[in-house]
């Protein structure tokens, strides 16, 4: 896993570097937040979470070494596989429900799908209490739909209810 780690936070970081450069062209506004303040808010995390991988890819690659010259008789570690059985089955029923997610918000609004989608997650990701699930589900769609609304100024899809 060291060298995938690496090679990702590469290509993240490049990524992350290409689309700072892209942002320096959005027109700048005296009024209310900067258009460019939310994408290189999201930038820099991505560039430090790529630094991050980096980093820990480049531990492992040293433990793996280690790991070798110790065993220096021993055959290599089995090479990682995909994810096989229920694992699989759950990740490939939430790159479903996103994309779906994404098909739909616009006509259901942002309000109604994102705690079914945040629930689902909760619950292939092991929450079992279905009281916490709702009341976390509800409370992310609602809190981030008010910190887009109000912090950012960025207008979410509304539901068709209101």
């Amino acid at each position: 896993m060291g060298k995938i780690d690496v090679i990702c936070g590469l290509i993240t970081g490049a990524f992350s570097i290409l689309f700072y450069i892209g942002t320096l062209s959005f027109p700048e506004m005296s009024i209310g937040i900067n258009p460019r303040a939310y994408p290189m808010v999201i930038i820099a995390a991505a560039f430090g979470f790529s630094l991050l991988l980096i980093v820990q890819g480049a531990l492992e690659m040293r433990r793996e070494k280690r790991r070798a010259q110790v065993r220096r008789g021993e055959t290599a570690a089995r090479a990682k596989t995909l994810p096989r059985g229920k694992t699989a089955w759950y990740l490939l029923i939430l790159a479903a429900a996103m994309l779906a997610y994404a098909l739909t918000m616009e006509d259901l609004g942002y309000i109604i799908v994102t705690p079914p989608l945040a629930a689902m997650t909760m619950w292939f990701f092991g929450e079992r209490k279905p009281l916490k699930i709702l009341l976390v589900s509800i409370l992310i769609a609602v809190v981030l739909y008010w910190v887009f609304r109000s912090a950012f100024r960025v207008p979410l899809p509304r539901s068709f209810i209101w």
